[in-house]
Order: C-alpha cells, then structure tokens, then sequence
C-alpha cells in the first residue's frame, strides 16, 4: 500500500492601494489603507494597527471586506489576512506594500 500526502503551502501577494493580485484563486483589490501604526524609532503610548479595505472575487462572488494587523481576538476567518507591512518610517511617504496571505494564523 501506498502512502502519500501533499501539504499546500500558503499563497503571498503584496500589494498596496489601488492595485489588484491573485492571492491562489482570489483575485484581491486594495481598495484602502489606513496606517496607525507608530512609526520606527519613535516613542508612542500604542503600538497602532493597519487597516486595509479589500475586495476580494472568488468563483464569481464579491465579497468586500475590512482586515487589521494585528488581528482582533476572536476574528472570523475570512480566507485571507494580512501577513506583513513595511515598517512606517517617519519620513517616509511612499505607499504601503501590504502582503496578504491564504494562510490562517497558527493558535498554538
């Protein structure tokens, strides 16, 4: 008897706002992005959160949706989240590169 198995390994696309990527079988449009995060190397009372606006066309259905890093305790799985931002500079003014995965977020 033979035994195999596969382990499909999670999807990435970054993006930033106004662009559109594949993201495994989801098409993924920033629509967009809210940045509160500190800044590096500054001081602040919170560490803030990034908030990204998608829209998300999977077999044919839209679906908008509303994602945050860090993620919220107790967030519905939505099939995707964000994975990685860019650290904020605090010159810097460029627009943010936000990596999105299919990945859900490990809990042990």
């Amino acid at each position: 008897m033979l035994l195999t198995s596969s382990f499909a390994s999670a999807a990435t696309v970054t993006l930033q706002r106004g662009q559109t990527g594949m993201l495994g079988r989801q098409q993924v449009t920033v629509i967009s992005v809210q940045d509160n995060r500190c800044p590096m190397n500054a001081r602040c009372i919170r560490a803030g959160e990034l908030i990204a606006k998608v829209l998300v066309k999977q077999e044919g259905r839209w679906r908008f949706l509303t994602l945050q890093t860090p993620e919220n305790a107790g967030t519905v799985w939505a099939g995707l989240r964000i994975a990685d931002a860019a650290g904020k500079l605090t010159t810097d003014r460029t627009p943010v590169q936000i990596t999105f995965t299919d990945e859900k977020l490990s809990t042990r």
